[in-house]
């Protein structure tokens, strides 16, 4: 199957990073298809487990009681989900291309792209431990994209010896934060709605 590539991409990039990061150095990207494919998949895939966890299988909130989203409810906060995850990756990208232009790495604005997009792979996918809400608390493995990152940027966005090292974890601490932030975010549209359910 032709989508099959994303998988397989998904897979080499969560187990075997290093090797993962030197194929994607070798690719040129002359049209805008791969790397806009490959996040908005994986992004439908997480958002699709979102909405059959929060309408289908519900959410048991301590004693109150057991609660599901109406399915507009959970189809549109799977897709505020879906759209800020998409977000954070572009800004990602910006976020690293300004750092590399900083610390004097080289590389342009698909290389930073590719950074944030493959290394945006296990935080996606990691949300997808909403289809099931009681495992929420494993999107933390989400941060393991921190690690993609840090095996990715000496390989696509050099820095000078000096800086090198300053450029990887300044970029690690910006791309964690927006993680972070879209959790938030996606929690501020997610938790109204429960507490709307529970006064009701």
């Amino acid at each position: 199957m032709a989508g099959m590539w994303i998988f397989d991409r998904a897979r080499e990039i969560l187990l075997f990073p290093k090797e993962a990061w030197e194929k994607i150095k070798l690719e040129e990207i002359k049209d805008w298809k791969t790397i806009i494919i490959y996040p908005v998949v994986l992004a439908l895939f997480s958002a699709a487990a979102f909405f059959i966890g929060y309408f289908i299988v519900g959410v048991r909130i301590g004693v109150v009681g057991y609660y599901r989203m109406s399915a507009i409810d959970a189809f549109f906060s799977a897709v505020v989900f879906f759209f800020l995850a998409l977000l954070g990756v572009v800004v990602t990208g910006f976020i690293i291309l300004f750092l590399a232009s900083y610390f004097l790495a080289e590389g342009d604005f698909f290389a930073a792209l590719k950074l944030s997009v493959y290394s945006a792979t296990a935080p996606i996918l990691a949300s997808a431990f909403n289809i099931i809400p009681g495992l929420k608390i494993l999107e933390i493995l989400g941060l393991y994209g921190a690690y993609l990152l840090y095996a990715g940027i000496p390989l696509l966005m050099k820095a000078p010896h000096d800086k090198e090292q300053q450029f990887i974890f300044t970029s690690i601490i910006f791309a964690v934060v927006m993680v972070l932030l879209i959790h938030a975010l996606v929690g501020s549209y997610v938790s109204p709605i429960f507490r709307e359910m529970i006064v009701y």
